[in-house]
């Protein structure tokens, strides 16, 4: 089945330059170390589908003052959280990045060092300028750091010079960044596959399996003995088998609030997971509007997007639930009132997991209102549990319990759902946030825990 197509469209073919093979539009800014990383990949993956790519150097920093949504900092335990992941990604994909002591740094005259350069030089002055931010922690806004690293390429330095401080130049990467806002890109790293219905926009280093699904369907894909191309590997081996299990805790504690549509399709595979790794699931609810108001995130964070991230937003969630075969529709009651359903969760005990399910199941595939005594109930016949437990939410003891299970996320560091609490052999348990991180959940789980 292909994959789910944004809503944004063109007509095929636009822009193409070269009808002989699939195209990917790579979309990228020094600065961003996601985005690294999702260079040191590319080229592999066009390779497996025999596609081009069409790099496009922007202006991170214009995209973002463009559309309004320069990000804050954000709450301590994101940032860190944001190193963390870096360090697990760079790890799993086998690419040295050592995060700079002076970051962010400026990158406006490497990026206009990228848009001079010509055309077949792009990519390997692309890569050098990475390393020479990511690896070696030089300062690519330095004017002679970025001429030795243009010659060291193979480019003139004295054009080199006069290119990258040249106006027409600084007007062209201005005009590049306007044009890839007005394509819809948010962000970096983003790429764009062109299809018979229009570009299909993915964002992110982590959605690259889309991208490689997007190519390999492509109308225009060369063809084999098979008739296609080799279908990628999942991301996400989600319960795999075959390798041992050293986990002696055997838990992973999966923090959820019905009201996140990532936690819902988080929900669909976690125990599948954790059953291929010999452990079991602590479901752990809490009130998300109780923790964005203690750490002083906005309450609905998807509400302060730009228009083309939240629409990308959407989507992504529909192409996810299509890779884990899981049903899927975005509810016309956004967002919900979720503090009923929780407490009933905490009041089911040993069959949290089913009454779990079924509350996930009724909002966020059959668009059903939580707040509704009938949906509540009909969840809980679902669940094996009595109807009467709808009586009890409103017990002085599970009100405290949902607001304890809020506070003890908040002190292991989550700042959103799904989280993930993986306890190691050694340290501190692990944490992980997302539901496309559930391969780093995996493999914590394969490593080994002690205690829980």
């Amino acid at each position: 089945m292909p994959i789910p197509l944004p809503a944004h469209n063109s007509a095929f073919g636009d822009r193409y330059q070269d009808g002989a093979r699939p195209e990917v539009r790579f979309y990228f800014d020094i600065v961003c170390p996601y985005a690294y990383l999702a260079s040191t990949q590319l080229p592999a993956l066009a390779e497996r589908q025999m596609a081009r790519i069409d790099y496009r150097p922007i202006l991170l920093g214009g995209v973002l003052k463009t559309l309004a949504s320069e990000p804050a900092a954000g709450p301590l335990a994101k940032q860190a959280m944001t190193r963390t992941d870096l360090g697990r990604w760079a790890e799993h994909l086998g690419v040295p990045l050592v995060f700079p002591a002076e970051h962010p740094r400026r990158t406006v005259e490497a990026m206009r060092l990228l848009t001079w350069a010509p055309n077949l030089s792009v990519p390997t002055l692309m890569v050098a300028l990475y390393r020479a931010y990511w690896v070696e922690g030089r300062d690519v806004a330095d004017i002679e750091v970025l001429l030795d690293i243009a010659e060291s390429v193979g480019l003139s330095r004295k054009d080199a010079q006069q290119g990258l401080l040249s106006a027409p130049v600084s007007l062209a990467l201005r005009r590049h960044t306007d044009e890839a806002v007005s394509d819809g890109v948010f962000g970096v790293p983003t790429f764009v596959v062109e299809g018979e219905s229009g570009p299909r926009l993915f964002f992110g280093q982590d959605r690259m399996h889309f991208v490689e699904e997007a190519l390999r369907s492509h109308p225009l894909s060369r063809t084999e003995s098979s008739g296609r191309s080799p279908r990628p590997q999942p991301l996400i081996p989600i319960g795999g088998q075959g390798a041992q299990v050293a986990n002696a805790a055997r838990k992973v504690t999966f923090v959820y609030d019905f009201s996140s549509p990532f936690a819902y399709l988080a929900s669909t595979q976690i125990e599948q997971m954790a059953a291929g790794c010999g452990a079991e699931v602590e479901f752990f609810p809490i009130l998300l509007g109780g923790l964005f108001r203690s750490i002083g995130t906005p309450m609905v964070p998807i509400s302060t997007y730009p228009e083309s991230k939240r629409r990308h937003s959407i989507e992504d969630m529909s192409r996810w639930a299509h890779y884990y075969g899981a049903s899927f529709h975005f509810p016309s009651r956004f967002p919900m009132n979720t503090v009923t359903a929780l407490r009933l969760s905490l009041l089911a005990e040993d069959k949290i997991a089913s009454l779990t399910h079924a509350l996930f199941r009724l909002y966020w595939a059959e668009d059903q209102d939580l707040g509704d005594v009938q949906v509540l109930e009909r969840a809980l016949v679902e669940a094996g549990l009595p109807t009467s437990l709808l009586d009890r939410v409103g017990e002085p003891e599970v009100k405290a319990k949902l607001l304890a299970n809020t506070k003890q996320a908040e002190e292991w560091g989550c700042f959103g759902v799904p989280s993930f609490r993986v306890a190691q052999h050694h340290g501190q348990p692990e944490l992980f946030f997302g539901q496309d991180r559930l391969l780093f959940v995996e493999k914590a789980l394969r490593r080994g825990t002690a205690h829980p």
